[in-house]
């Protein structure tokens, strides 16, 4: 029915154009929620977008902080702006509407519109007999009275089940649909004209329903309410429901002792209802929780179906989160600009926009555009689009999600399965809990369903979409909390949470609006007030509420958790039932695993394993005390009524049936049907996968699909590098530790100065052994040390690594992360080394050798530090970290070729060997001895050589020139230096002269012939005489020259002796300095050459040097892919 007197809003573009509303009511609200007056189902549209007031005698419009904006002729509204017959209002870019006013005395006053609305009707109770104390249901007689009038004696049972919604029929063809707002209402779908109804059920009691017809109906325990809960935890005068806008509102009681909760909070003013909202009357005690739900049959379709998107004039649909899409998605996971749908003639293709958590096309990840079919569905985030001919419908999955597992089997081995045939399904905004026996494959059945460690057989479907398949595309809409806490105990609660948010958010979330969502997130934890607490110092309860906010971020619609009430105590764990209750209650669908029963009763279902994989029952938690009941004696039945706790020892006693009899039984138990074979083949269509009663359809064995494009390499890089300087420096004691450790180690120099003197390179102080020692051992602080600083890093994070793996961590960015610090690090120890060691010793060279010496222990350093970083890669858990550091360290003491002369292919393995060879050549040892050609030579040959040979061939540093250090300067050798050898050579005496010769006499006179001459003989006699005296004159020369040249010659032979004495002592001084001197260089030499460089070959030194800093570069390359491809395994490795 339409009239003239009334204003009217006439939709030109959007859904239903020309559809005519008349303005009744003296407000209106417009928006896609549907308890608002003018409901417009369109994508642009807030669920409270806009208001309509009613002033005087005309209209004025205002926004409701919409995403879109409200515009008036084109402008944007930013306060209430009057209406003119005529204007157009436009909410957002998707719906125009017209504005329509009549003269000004047509349009009804106030108190007119309100003279209008007609009676209600309201809802009483008959009075009946109190209820018996034990009896915990609700019971209520209801009659639907008019107001004012008295209740009659009759009275109504309450409705046995909640009445389906009717189905709606569609409009017939032709003429402008309209709706007319207020209490004047044109006539009604089947549909609407069905009542509400509340369903009530006290925790282990059958569910009661109640047909909602009054104006307002009171609920309580006392027996004059409308609707009577006989629970203790619901006080006499409880709550009341409230009719408004054709539906009802619930107003909690001053006098209500316990909360009444609405998505696990507790109401605080009143709530209007709408279809399937559920309250809960909270307690302590998980069997006294009572459940109230809503049902609106004239919202159930509306609820349920999809919003249907016409691209209308637009030849291009874009999506995002951004307020300027066509289509806007309020979603963590969506990026602000993500994808777009685009009009190519008669046909249709999507577009991703290089977005973070991509584009799915009937479950598989587009890369650019795909060309789209009729029925195609495009998911994106938590939301579904199915594509029609010429328009899209979208599908909300944001509030939880279903689960069907069919058919799950995992063999571990040839004749070992531990999941043994299971199937269960799991509906949207459920609780369910999963115990049982130690081996019964909890967290094996756990992590199958999620897609995280595969079944070998079977199907999982996540709202239609094969998880194993397609893990891809759901992995966003799961979270997932291991049973060590995920979260770093150094930071805040609100920087944990907002690193988490930076590295699962679109990259082109805001800083702002990351905020908004920690916040959000803290709030649903109750931990906004602890959000500046560090988490070592909260309470067991709360970091795990952390570990869970870390998963809340993005809002995942399935949520599993694995024994995170481990170690909690009784209070704290009830807390935390309670919460995983709430977040449920919430719009998740919540799976956690626990040995803890007490709160079980908190559950919507719960999952019994048996060893071995056997599922001994699944369904509610008080039908499986029932269920388990009828194993126990009369006696034990009569004892005590049976809990949790019982059930154990009933699967514990093999007189009851082993493990696969309990799992045949519940096959045979009708709520196997009911809760598994029945919503299979009720979602069988849903899934498109076929449900026979033992599924055994071969699954993917790996269900992770490639690497997701989520947040950049280089952004991942940055946030992990923030959050580890936020750790490092959070960790006071570690910082120090760390940073104090080089210079404390160095100072060890100081000591060794004192004994060993400062001058080790000196050529008359130093000692070459000494020197060798110091450069190893500074080689090998630098590696140590440096692996002990990174043992832990990794492995510390192993549970918080492979869950942020499983989300979009890339490998590459969280090594180098840890990488960069390290070599932060590293730059720091060496200069300690450096600077302590040019302090302590007099070390040679100048400013060139100390930048060389500082490069080299560089990296030195950063190579332990990469053998720290491997260590703790390879390591399995914290604990075996420093073992395996010591197994890695202790080759690069033992063969590093300092202590133990090896082949070189031996040694070239481990960094300290180059770095010490590199520190050797840079300081010079051995540099006189590299140059000198006499050690190039044989050893044979050189063993040849005397001193007067190396002499003439000009060695440096073999022979006497070795003893001097501007031909030779090697450490040591001056303590061989004597200084004999300087003295010139003994002068020998001078020749003795010839023996002097025997002389020759003259001639015997000869005798007369006539011995009778007297004269003759005279003269004979006296030339004989004369002759004798000159002969014995002679002699007598003679033997006085001989006795003369003995004198002579025993003068000689002393001088002689003299003189070779002298000479064979400067001859031993000589070789007594040498040969030392030489044997000392050529044990060096033998086993130490290696390191030997001529300093001043610029060519020959420049390539030494650079060759050990390459292959020390090329041993950290080597120990960073190792770290890789550790961290890689970790993947497959369950």
């Amino acid at each position: 029915m339409s009239s003239d007197i009334y204003p009217k809003l006439i939709v030109v573009q959007g859904p239903d154009p020309g559809q005519e509303t008349e303005l009744i009511k003296s407000e209106i609200i417009i928006g896609r929620d549907p308890a608002v007056d003018l409901v417009i189902s369109a994508p642009g549209v807030s669920r409270r977008h806009a208001r309509i007031t009613l002033q005087g005698s005309g209209y004025l419009i205002e926004d409701l902080g919409s995403s879109n904006g409200t515009f008036l002729n084109s402008q944007p509204v930013t306060a209430p702006v009057p209406l003119n017959s005529g204007d157009q209002i436009g909410l957002g870019r998707s719906v125009l509407l017209t504005f329509e006013a009549p003269q000004q005395a047509d349009i009804p006053t106030r108190e007119a519109e309100v003279a209008r609305q007609e009676p209600g009707m309201t809802l009483m109770e008959e009075e009946i007999e109190p209820a018996d104390a034990t009896d915990f249901h609700a019971e209520a007689r209801t009659v639907p009275l008019k107001r004012g009038e008295t209740p009659p004696a009759q009275s109504v049972e309450p409705s046995p089940e909640p009445a389906p919604p009717p189905r709606q029929e569609a409009e017939p063809p032709g003429g402008i649909a309209q709706t007319i707002l207020g209490d004047v209402q044109e006539p009604v779908s089947d549909a609407e004209k069905v009542p509400p109804q509340l369903t009530v059920v006290v925790a282990g009691g059958a569910p009661q329903t109640y047909t909602l017809t009054g104006d307002v109906i009171t609920i309580g325990r006392a027996d004059d309410n409308d609707i009577v809960i006989g629970s203790r935890i619901v006080s006499r005068h409880h709550a009341r429901l409230e009719r408004v806008n054709g539906g009802y509102q619930l107003v909690v009681l001053p006098e209500a002792g316990n909360p009444v909760l609405f998505e696990g909070r507790p109401l605080t003013g009143p709530r209007i209802l709408h279809h399937d909202d559920k309250l809960r009357i909270g307690s302590l005690d998980p069997g006294l929780m009572v459940t109230m739900t809503y049902f609106s049959p004239s919202e159930a379709p509306a609820a349920e179906a999809a919003i249907t998107i016409d691209f209308a004039q637009q030849t291009i649909l874009s999506i995002g989160r951004d307020p300027s899409n066509d289509v806007v998605l309020d979603a963590p996971t969506v990026s602000r600009f993500h994808a777009q749908v685009e009009r190519v003639g008669q046909r249709y293709r999507v577009r991703d926009l290089r977005s973070s958590n991509g584009t799915f096309v009937n479950g598989e990840r587009i890369d650019g555009e795909v060309w789209l079919q009729p029925e195609d569905t495009i998911r994106i985030g938590p939301y579904r689009f199915v594509m029609g001919y010429d328009q899209l419908a979208r599908y909300d999955e944001t509030s939880g999600l279903k689960v069907e597992a069919i058919g799950l089997n995992k063999w571990v081995r040839k004749d070992l399965n531990i999941l043994q045939d299971i199937s269960v399904v799991f509906q949207p905004r459920e609780f369910i809990v999963v115990v049982g026996q130690s081996g019964g494959g909890k967290s094996t059945l756990i992590d199958a369903i999620a897609g995280y460690r595969p079944a070998t057989h079977g199907q999982v479907f996540v709202n239609g979409v094969d998880v194993y398949r397609n893990f891809d595309a759901v992995r966003n809409n799961i979270g997932y909390v291991p049973q060590k806490d995920i979260i770093h105990m150094e930071l805040t609660v609100y920087q944990a949470l907002d690193y988490a948010a930076q590295l699962r958010m679109p990259p082109d979330t805001t800083k702002e609006e990351r905020h908004q969502r920690v916040m959000e997130v803290l709030e649903d934890l109750d931990l906004a007030h602890r959000k500046d607490v560090q988490i070592s110092g909260l309470s067991g309860g709360q970091q795990k509420r952390v570990s869970i906010g870390v998963e809340l971020l993005t809002k995942p619609g399935l949520f599993f958790l694995d024994e995170p009430t481990s170690g909690l105590d009784p209070g704290t764990e009830t807390s935390l039932m309670h919460l995983m209750r709430r977040l449920a209650d919430q719009g998740r669908t919540i799976v956690l695993i626990t040995h803890a029963t007490k709160n079980v009763m908190l559950a919507d279902k719960v999952i019994f394993l048996a060893r071995g994989g056997y599922m001994a029952w699944f369904g509610p938690p008080d039908e499986a005390l029932a269920y388990f009941d009828q194993y126990r004696t009369e006696r034990e039945r009569r004892t005590s009524e049976i809990e949790f706790d019982d059930i154990y020892a009933i699967l514990d006693d093999p007189d009851k049936g082993s493990p696969a009899d309990w799992g045949e039984r519940f096959r045979r138990h009708p709520a196997y049907q009911k809760y598994i074979i029945q919503q299979l083949e009720s979602g069988t269509a849903a899934s498109g996968a076929a449900v026979p009663a033992r599924v055994r359809a071969e699954a993917r064995k790996d269900g992770r699909p490639a690497s997701t494009k989520q947040v950049s390499s280089l952004r991942q890089f940055l946030i992990l590098s923030s959050r580890n300087l936020k750790i490092l420096t959070r960790d006071r004691f570690s910082l120090i530790l760390m940073l104090a450790a080089a210079p404390l180690i160095s100072l060890i120099d100081f000591l060794l100065a004192a004994l060993l003197g400062r001058n080790p390179f000196d050529f008359y102080e130093g000692n070459v052994f000494s020197v060798m020692i110091m450069l190893f051992l500074l080689t090998v602080n630098g590696v140590m040390i440096g692996a002990l600083a990174m043992m832990r890093e990794i492995v510390k994070e192993r549970d918080i690594y492979k869950r942020e793996r499983l989300v979009n961590l890339k490998i590459l960015p969280y090594v180098m992360s840890k990488i960069w610090v390290a070599a932060l690090l590293a730059l720091y120890q060496a200069a300690a080394y450096t600077i302590i060691r040019h302090l302590a010793f007099n070390m040679p060279g100048g400013v060139l050798e100390f930048v060389m010496i500082y490069i080299t222990l560089v990296l030195a350093t950063m190579a332990g530090m990469m053998i720290g970083l491997f260590a703790s890669a390879l390591a399995p858990n914290p604990n075996a970290a420093p073992l395996i550091v010591i197994l890695l360290v202790l080759p690069q003491i033992v063969l590093g070729g300092a202590l133990i002369p090896l082949p070189g292919f031996v040694s070239a393995p481990t960094s300290t060997r180059w770095a010490y060879e590199a520190l050797m050549a840079i300081t010079g040892v051995g540099s006189d001895v590299a140059r000198d050609v006499c050690w190039s030579l044989p050893k044979e040959a050189r063993d040849a050589l005397t001193l007067e040979d190396k002499e003439e061939l000009g060695c440096n540093c073999m022979g006497l020139a070795m003893l001097n250090p501007d031909s030779c300067n090697f450490p040591s050798l001056g303590q061989f230096y004597d200084p004999l050898i300087d003295q010139p050579p003994p002068e020998e005496p001078p020749p003795l002269r010839p023996e002097p010769t025997e002389p020759v006499l003259p001639p015997r006179p000869v005798q007369p012939e006539d011995q009778s001459d007297s004269v003759a003989m005279a003269e004979y006699f006296d030339a004989l005489q004369e002759w004798e005296d000159e002969a014995t004159r002679i002699q007598d020369e003679y033997r006085a020259e001989v006795e003369r040249y003995r004198a002579d010659a025993e003068v000689y032979q002393a001088e002689m002796i003299a003189y070779q004495t002298a000479l064979a002592d400067w001859q031993v001084a000589r070789a007594s300095a040498v040969q030392p001197a030489e044997t000392l260089v050529n044990q060096i030499y033998r086993d130490m050459g290696w390191t030997f460089v001529d300093k001043r070959d610029p060519v020959a030194f420049t390539t030494k040097v650079v060759t050990t800093w390459i292959a020390q570069g090329v041993i950290i390359g080597i120990l960073f892919v190792g770290i890789l491809i550790l961290q890689k395994r970790k993947d497959v490795v369950a």
